[in-house]
């Protein structure tokens, strides 16, 4: 919100870093950035759920199987259009939205499937009220630089095999390797694996991000996840903007831009999938409190004393739409009702 021979392609770069970085491979392989986008015909949840439909407004939608592929469609009760669903974006607890081909142009899908309902819903983002005409109700079309912004978080760059297409071109998109690979965090990951395999030790060097500062991590994330600076920039307002962690989180008081007890691969491990549990992440917050700043400074427990840490500090807010509830990545004593604080 790519493609190449599905999984095998998802999982091509992490096999190629996987002779020197056995461990971040092996568990890399089964994050859900790793899975992050699929080629439409070979998503897993859409083989395990063949034919949906919803009724919007008064338009009929429809997503089913037809052979190697699936096919959307939306009808208005006379006329009808039908594209075929290039690309399968989202695998995680929220749902998928889909990137459909018809006439050679990119269509983002105007429903979605949410894992909550199991089911339809208007995508998040989509125009309110239900669509004015079957144009509108089909999707949004995709102009260059909306393609390249969301592919580019969802896939990588593939090894350099001579000129590339145009960003942003479909073209573009069937070179890239679906999901998030190594290339997305550590750039020039490509190269340094050639280099490598060359002898070329001197060339193969890449900057080491365990050695990057919180901030520094929060750029690397934010690219994605969105940074403060960019939020403060471009928005959005108001709880949209509980599920871009990076921003979140600096405006958190133990924020500190320089102690990586903060940062986010203190609680993540980018090469694994995420605690389910919330309570195991409460050790992260114990680094901290009841220990001292990076400067030197003690650090109070929390005086409730629960040991349910980010249960407490981190509430969970649903955003309008999602079918889905967002922690807050903003530290603080919450209060009972009290409103979303941007």
């Amino acid at each position: 919100m790519l493609i190449l021979a599905g999984q095998c392609a998802t999982a091509q770069q992490s096999k190629t870093c996987a002779p020197c970085h056995p461990k971040e491979a092996q568990g890399h392989s089964h994050t859900l950035m790793a899975r992050t986008l699929e080629p439409g015909g070979q998503a897993a949840l859409l083989a395990a759920h063949p034919d949906l439909r919803l009724k919007l407004g008064s338009f009929d939608y429809r997503i089913y199987r037809a052979g190697a592929q699936s096919r959307y469609v939306v009808s208005d009760g006379v006329s009808s259009m039908e594209g075929v669903i290039a690309w399968a974006m989202g695998q995680g607890a929220a749902g998928q939205t889909y990137v459909l081909e018809r006439g050679g142009k990119l269509y983002e899908s105007r429903v979605s499937f949410y894992n909550d309902i199991k089911g339809l819903d208007a995508t998040l983002g989509s125009p309110p009220g239900p669509p004015k005409n079957l144009e509108e109700a089909f999707g949004r079309e995709m102009p260059a630089l909306s393609v390249t912004e969301c592919f580019q978080c969802h896939a990588a760059d593939g090894p350099s095999t001579g000129a590339a297409p145009p960003k942003g071109t479909l073209a573009w998109t069937k070179a890239l390797v679906p999901g998030v690979q190594c290339e997305n965090c550590h750039k020039g990951a490509w190269k340094h694996a050639a280099a490598r395999g060359a002898g070329d030790a001197k060339s193969a060097r890449l900057p080491k991000l365990r050695e990057s500062s919180t901030e520094e991590l929060s750029d690397v994330c934010g690219a994605c996840h969105r940074t403060w600076s960019h939020v403060q920039l471009n928005g959005p307002r108001g709880v949209a903007n509980v599920r871009f962690q990076p921003y979140r989180i600096v405006l958190s008081k133990c924020y500190d831009a320089l102690d990586r007890r903060i940062g986010c691969t203190a609680c993540h491990d980018p090469h694994n999938r995420p605690e389910a549990a919330v309570v195991n992440y409460d050790a992260a917050c114990r680094n901290c409190h009841g220990g001292q700043t990076s400067d030197g400074k003690p650090v109070a427990v929390c005086k409730v004393g629960t040991k349910q840490c980010a249960s407490c500090h981190m509430p969970k807010y649903e955003l309008p739409g999602s079918h889905f509830r967002f922690a807050d990545h903003f530290i603080r004593i919450a209060r009972p009702n009290e409103t979303y604080p941007d």
